[in-house]
């Protein structure tokens, strides 16, 4: 038994399939996993010392115990509880997740977190990272705009995107915005709009980096290109030409990408990229992106290599702690 040995603390929700095949990888004797959507199931606490949590079982960790963070994708189940919940209900919530956000801090910095920088989103948004990959790899050129003139001349052939993921349309029937191709000119002045040109592509690629490694797959467009812009908005049960597979990077896209992601200072991101006749197109970087899908049953090396960095008797390879600069006494 390996109860009181060092363990990966695995921050996520009870519905993650990603989190289930990473802690039938590792084994969960290697994992104690906190779900935040059930937060009420757990028991902590946090000292001058030290912190402790006890999951539903009894069984605890505390900082000493941590040798590793996987920061996954812990979300409140707020959001979808009836509105007669009370107020507090709310104040609890924000509470514990205040102190669950500490207990990552106080870990980071004791250097444990690796390869998913928690919140990067909020550090590096896609306007970043498409000036900051604009050093490294081609970027299709974009522009958002409210109320001002549009840089396509009224182009046939834009494409329109969401920045985030809130829906848009009536309360019944609200939809993600995928990405959509238009004409430049339909789109109204008085509307936010993040257009891009549109890139005729034979191919999606979406290159997973985990640390020092990057990890390649491809999507046949040609089966879906003429009636959807968002291989997304596909079935998603490999049906309809929707099946990835591997795919080898030429050299100068992989070092482009190394570089990228160093500027960033990120060790974990799925990046998106279309493929067509003149090459490589960056998208964007998903800093938290799903990946498991990509290679379930580990025949890729994907699955091995996050496996690896997670495992607490690996080599632990901390993310980049970014602490503000100290003011200088006046």
């Amino acid at each position: 038994m390996r109860e009181r040995s060092q363990v990966l603390l695995l921050l996520t929700n009870s519905y993650d399939t990603t989190a289930d095949l990473l802690v039938h990888r590792l084994g969960p004797d290697k994992v104690f996993r906190f779900n935040f959507d059930i937060w009420s199931d757990y028991a902590l606490e946090i000292t001058p010392s030290q912190f402790r949590i006890v999951d539903p079982t009894g069984r605890d960790v505390d900082g000493a115990r941590v040798a590793k963070v996987l920061w996954r994708k812990p979300w409140s189940r707020l959001p979808l509880r009836p509105i007669s919940r009370t107020d507090e209900d709310r104040y609890y919530d924000e509470e514990v997740w205040y102190a669950v956000r500490e207990i990552v801090n106080l870990l980071w910095f004791d250097r444990k977190i690796v390869l998913v920088e928690p919140f990067a989103e909020r550090r590096v948004g896609k306007f970043v990272q498409m000036r900051t990959a604009a050093r490294h790899l081609e970027v299709p050129p974009y522009q958002f705009r409210l109320g001002l003139p549009s840089t396509f001349a009224n182009s046939d052939s834009v494409v329109v995107k969401s920045l985030t993921t809130e829906p848009v349309g009536p309360a019944k029937e609200r939809e993600l915005l995928f990405t959509t191709r238009v004409a430049d000119r339909d789109l109204s002045p008085e509307c936010p709009w993040m257009v891009q040109t549109y890139v005729h592509a034979e191919k999606d690629v979406t290159v997973a980096f985990v640390h020092n490694q990057v990890f390649a797959f491809e999507l046949d467009r040609t089966p879906f290109r003429e009636r959807l812009t968002d291989w997304r908005e596909g079935p998603d049960d490999g049906e309809g030409g929707m099946t990835w597979y591997p795919h080898q990077l030429p050299d100068d896209v992989a070092r482009g990408i190394f570089g990228f992601m160093a500027e960033l200072g990120l060790h974990f991101g799925r990046l998106d990229f279309l493929l067509g006749e003149e090459g490589y197109w960056f998208l964007e970087v998903n800093t938290n992106g799903e990946w498991a899908w990509l290679d379930t049953e580990g025949h890729h090396g994907l699955l091995l290599k996050v496996a690896s960095e997670i495992d607490p008797d690996q080599p632990r390879h901390p993310i980049p702690n970014y602490r503000p600069a100290t003011p200088s006494p006046q």
